[in-house]
């Protein structure tokens, strides 16, 4: 029987801490420990971890960080410090059911899934339902590497993953964030996921094992803040905004491919062999970006028509493929790409995206 480690970064919980507390001595599968890294809490966080580790039915470890290190890096040290083979991320305001970890390790157990994540009960503050994170949820409860769409994501608390994964952690900062401005490394959670369904399967738990709490105080966002391609239209500042988009996607995935390609030359490494393939599936849908954007910014109709019928011939619009874009791509290219938007594109525009 595999043991799991519940891997907590706090700052300033003390408001909701305890019924969190309180639902993880609650767990049928109780953890082997629970680390919590503290990022400099001022209000009483500290005396309410320690209050309940004298009665916690397993070991509870605090470490106090030095400095602020913010919320991406204090759950990557909490990870850091974890011992056990499985580790199981865990926000500082949410309540999990009793049969959480009992069920996501029990698939870690049976599978070679490097990580299983689950549906959630959103709720207020008040753990009022108010809906819940389907829209994450996957089709399949098991899933083999790189069959999963790049785009997809889900939170810490909702995933549990093998330890085997924190071995990477030395390359976290290099890549960005899909809906991050490129100034902040990865969050902790979608390092974590990028790692997994790329490196091994991802297992599914169709079961709402959370209650997210959603308040004042909670720090990360619900929604991408990034305006979706379905948005764009003939008026040149949409185009603008979408063409940034490509291009920061297009960097996301170089940058992804980089990674994997540094782990592929570890021979003795265990996923070489899936970080060389899915370097080559990153490489191959950056490229697919930056060709959608030499498209758009061409200023002769036979040249994008060629770049379109390149894409075209090389898969790029193929269905049923996530690392495609899809029919309807195809043909938004070549309506709006090709036969005219790319021909009212300003200048201005086109030269500030090639230093984007």
């Amino acid at each position: 029987m595999k043991s799991v480690s519940v891997a907590m970064a706090t700052y300033n919980g003390g408001r909701y801490l305890l019924e969190q507390l309180q639902s993880l001595a609650s767990q049928i599968r109780p953890p082997a420990e629970l680390v919590v890294t503290d990022d400099v809490s001022t209000d009483d966080t500290l005396a309410i971890l320690a209050e309940f580790s004298d009665t916690a039915p397993f070991p509870v470890r605090v470490y106090v960080n030095p400095q602020r290190l913010g919320y991406r890096a204090n759950f990557m040290r909490a990870a850091s410090l974890c011992s056990s083979d499985i580790i199981a991320f865990c926000d500082q305001d949410d309540v999990w059911q009793p049969d959480k970890l009992q069920r996501c390790v029990d698939v870690l157990e049976r599978t070679d899934a490097l990580m299983v994540y689950h549906n959630a009960i959103v709720t207020d503050s008040a753990l009022n339902p108010i809906g819940t994170l389907a829209r994450y949820a996957l089709a399949k409860s098991y899933n083999p590497p790189l069959s999963v769409d790049p785009f997809l994501g889900c939170y810490g608390f909702t995933f549990v993953f093998d330890r085997q994964l924190v071995q990477f952690s030395s390359l976290w900062d290099r890549p960005i964030g899909i809906r991050e401005d490129g100034k902040n490394p990865n969050p902790h959670d979608q390092w974590y996921f990028f790692l997994a369904h790329t490196l091994g399967a991802l297992a599914y738990v169709d079961a709402p094992l959370a209650k997210y709490r959603r308040h004042e105080s909670t720090t990360t966002s619900s929604e991408s803040d990034w305006i979706g391609e379905s948005r764009l239209s003939l008026a040149p500042h949409f185009l603008f905004e979408c063409l940034g988009r490509w291009e920061h996607l297009a960097l996301v995935f170089e940058r992804r491919a980089a990674i994997l390609d540094e782990i592929a030359q570890q021979p003795a490494i265990p996923q070489a062999a899936s970080a060389r393939a899915g370097a080559e599936k990153y490489q191959a849908i950056a490229r697919l970006y930056r060709e959608r954007i030499a498209l758009y910014q061409g200023d002769r109709i036979v040249r994008r028509f060629r770049r379109f019928m390149g894409i075209l011939t090389s898969g790029g619009y193929r269905s049923g493929d996530v690392w495609a874009k899809g029919p309807k791509s195809g043909i938004k290219d070549l309506l709006l790409g090709v036969l005219g938007v790319s021909r009212i594109v300003p200048a201005a525009a086109k030269s500030k995206l090639r230093g984007y």
